[in-house]
């Protein structure tokens, strides 16, 4: 009897199994992977975001202000001890800068939860602590990466970075040092993503469908934002900003499992594969049957040519300068329209998504026009530096129209909507250059350029702290002297790639083989009879 139960268990296993392998066989192995890189951009940027909509309602903008013009207008005496007590803000005394005003709420404690007397230059570490360790682990998880597995190093990390995020108000119940230290842990977790996924698309993307691939892949970003921000707001506003920390890592907990189980590093490692979608990858990719993937993972990294690559180093800082106006959205749009435009935290977050709506079809359709025009023979050369000016010069304009429309809220949203929107264009252009200048290091290349744009992420709350610290009687010039360096900046990348970018392999990212083809190539043309 046990016997019977048992071969009908197998039975049932075995036809599941199978029922597994055809659905899997219906779709193509890298549209799956493609679904699952925009969910890891997602999930990436829900962990990175979620703090930028909950410090809303985590500190206590108000009472902070009414403290500090009760510190401009008391005596001397009185002035000395709240100066103790609430205004000079260091770690020593981070257990004094809570305030829970139990007397005066009127709903439930769960909506409110406890606040925090934070000064700016507390929320600018609050918001930046996350890229310390964001910047730290870029490189050396791209390596580990390498040598170990892709796949496995990015399931675990983000494993950790939700785990991390759902204790992170226990960490802030402890002190204000350890919420700081738990960010950074999120951010070092974190960090691999990016290099990873642009490796992984070494091994998964044929030339032809880079662009729209990678623009896909990116729109997570967008998603992410749009998603992020009005539910962090709506779960702050209605269950307290804890709530916040422990849906936005459950959802990373989730996609941690799914990549684990549906993803693997290469075509030719992957059991379900239709074997004329591998060989046709392979094929465009230079990779088949020859073991050449394997070969590729096990090239030693030229760290010195890479190091010391001026046609790298362009694209390296068109590349951060795009990311550097990114950043002062991503942290600092949601404070902006709280202190600034005077919004409230559910307002304050559904705005901040507007412009990443835009973002997301832009990547989209930035990919598929990439394509249209490399298919229509236009030079690949020409579109990346066509793209990356668009993707860089217009955000810059409109970052100055937003410094000067004050509090003219369609033209405030619409100058955010063309700077954050338009940054997308960047992706067929210098993200793409980026894999064209060495197939083989992709995510090495990436991890250098992301490990320099990551410092942007705790440069630029410090740097807006300081402003806006400088402006307090004018706040509205500490924001606009903020938006004047970052157009700056934007600018300098976008003329630098467009007058020295390339998308020619480099000669140091070339392999052997790759090299004799090219010396066979030039001796062919050379014997050839001149007409």
């Amino acid at each position: 009897m046990c016997r019977t139960k048992d071969f009908r268990m197998n039975v049932c296993m075995e036809n599941a199994n199978q029922k597994i392998q055809v659905c899997c066989k219906c779709i193509p192995a890298r549209s799956i992977v493609l679904v699952m890189n925009f969910l890891a951009i997602f999930c990436l940027y829900v962990l990175r975001m979620n703090l930028s909509a909950a410090i809303v309602g985590m500190v206590d903008y108000e009472n902070l202000n009414a403290l500090r013009n009760a510190q401009f207008n008391l005596s001397l005496h009185n002035t000395s001890r709240l100066q103790n007590e609430s205004l000079h803000f260091t770690y020593s005394t981070c257990e004094h800068a809570y305030y829970d005003k139990k007397e005066d709420i009127k709903t439930p404690a769960v909506v409110e939860g406890k606040k925090f007397l934070w000064d700016e230059n507390m929320q600018g570490l609050a918001l930046g602590s996350y890229f310390y360790g964001y910047a730290c682990s870029q490189i050396i998880g791209a390596w580990i990466a390498r040598k170990v597995g892709r796949v496995k190093v990015m399931g675990f990390s983000c494993l950790a970075a939700s785990l991390c995020t759902i204790l992170t108000p226990a960490a802030l119940e402890i002190g204000f040092e350890m919420f700081v230290i738990a960010r950074i842990a999120i951010g070092l977790f974190s960090g691999v993503t990016f290099p990873i996924m642009y490796a992984m698309w070494t091994m998964w993307a044929p030339p032809s469908e880079r662009g729209i691939l990678l623009g896909t892949t990116f729109s997570g970003t967008a998603v992410g934002v749009v998603a992020t921000l009005p539910l962090s707001g709506l779960l702050a506003a209605t269950f307290g900003w804890q709530s916040v920390f422990y849906v936005t890592g459950s959802i990373g907990c989730v996609w941690s499992l799914l990549w684990l189980i549906l993803i693997y590093d290469s075509p030719s490692e992957h059991p379900r594969i239709l074997e004329e979608e591998r060989n046709f990858i392979q094929d465009s990719l230079g990779h088949n049957r020859d073991g050449k993937s394997q070969k590729e993972r096990s090239r030693p990294v030229p760290w010195k040519s890479i190091l010391g690559s001026f046609r790298l180093w362009v694209a390296f800082f068109a590349f951060i300068s795009s990311d550097f106006l990114l950043i002062v959205f991503l942290t600092m749009l949601p404070t902006y329209l709280r202190t600034v435009m005077k919004f409230d935290i559910k307002s304050s977050a559904g705005l901040s998504a507007i412009p990443y709506i835009a973002k997301f079809f832009l990547y989209i359709c930035a990919g598929f026009c990439a394509k249209r025009l490399i298919s229509n023979e236009v030079k690949v050369i020409y579109v990346r530096k066509l793209f990356t000016s668009i993707g860089t010069f217009i955000p810059g304009l409109a970052l100055i129209l937003a410094a000067y429309v004050k509090c003219s809220i369609p033209l405030v949203m619409l100058a955010f909507t063309l700077c954050v929107g338009m940054e997308a264009v960047t992706t067929p252009g210098v993200k793409v250059a980026l894999i064209e200048m060495a197939p083989s290091f992709g995510g090495i290349i990436f991890s250098v350029a992301n490990t320099i744009s990551a410092s942007c992420g705790f440069i630029v709350p410090q740097i807006a702290g300081l402003l806006r610290t400088a402006y307090q009687d004018d706040p509205i010039q500490g924001w606009r002297a903020l938006f004047w360096l970052s157009t700056a900046i934007v600018f300098a990348g976008g003329i630098s790639f467009l007058l020295f970018g390339t998308v020619e392999v480099q000669e140091w990212a070339k392999s052997k083989e790759e090299k004799e083809n090219v010396s066979e190539e030039k001796e062919k043309l050379e014997a050839e009879p001149v007409a």
